[in-house]
């Protein structure tokens, strides 16, 4: 079984809205302060990586008062470049908060281009990556592609795994990296 990377990330007050309860963009600040834990401690050096494709559910509620997160990074494939990852922030309660699915390109900053992971690093990271199943990985969704949802009586919509709270983010950095 592949290794699980945990990081805890505290919830500051100004994370919350109106509504009491941290708002859905900070989701994103979370995982990426534990991608950076996990690329610092995996790879042993400051991480220099962009994202290219961040797809995100958001599960259940995180309250300023809960104080902090659990932020858990699986690597799951791993590329000439990129990294796939599944990442999970977890409430006070052990609450799945949010579910998402990252995927990241190695940069050089001087360059400004995608560049492979060294030999090193590819080491460390397939020693962590979950293997992969047979028959690969789902796909994941064309930027653009229709998704699937149908309202419920309630009036909430609904997608193939539940209530949908999704937040969809593509970003292509370059053609060549992913």
């Amino acid at each position: 079984m592949a290794a699980m990377f945990e990081r805890l990330v505290p919830v500051r007050w100004r994370d919350t809205d109106a509504q009491g309860h941290v708002n859905h963009a900070v989701f994103l600040t979370y995982l990426e302060e534990g991608r950076d834990a996990f690329y610092a401690q995996v790879i042993g050096a400051d991480p220099n990586y962009l994202v290219v494709r961040i797809e995100l559910d958001l599960r259940a509620e995180v309250r300023h008062p809960d104080q902090q997160v659990t932020v858990r990074i699986q690597a799951e494939r791993l590329g000439t470049t990129s990294l796939t990852t599944r990442e999970t922030v977890l409430n006070s309660s052990g609450e799945v908060a949010a579910e998402a699915r990252v995927v990241t390109v190695r940069w050089d900053p001087g360059q400004r281009a995608p560049i492979p992971f060294s030999e090193p690093e590819r080491l460390r990271l397939s020693a962590v990556a979950t293997p992969e199943p047979p028959g690969g990985l789902p796909a994941l969704p064309v930027p653009g592609e229709r998704f699937a949802a149908a309202r419920s009586r309630q009036g909430e919509w609904r997608g193939p795994r539940g209530p949908l709270h999704r937040l969809r983010y593509c970003y292509l950095v370059t053609q060549a990296g992913c």
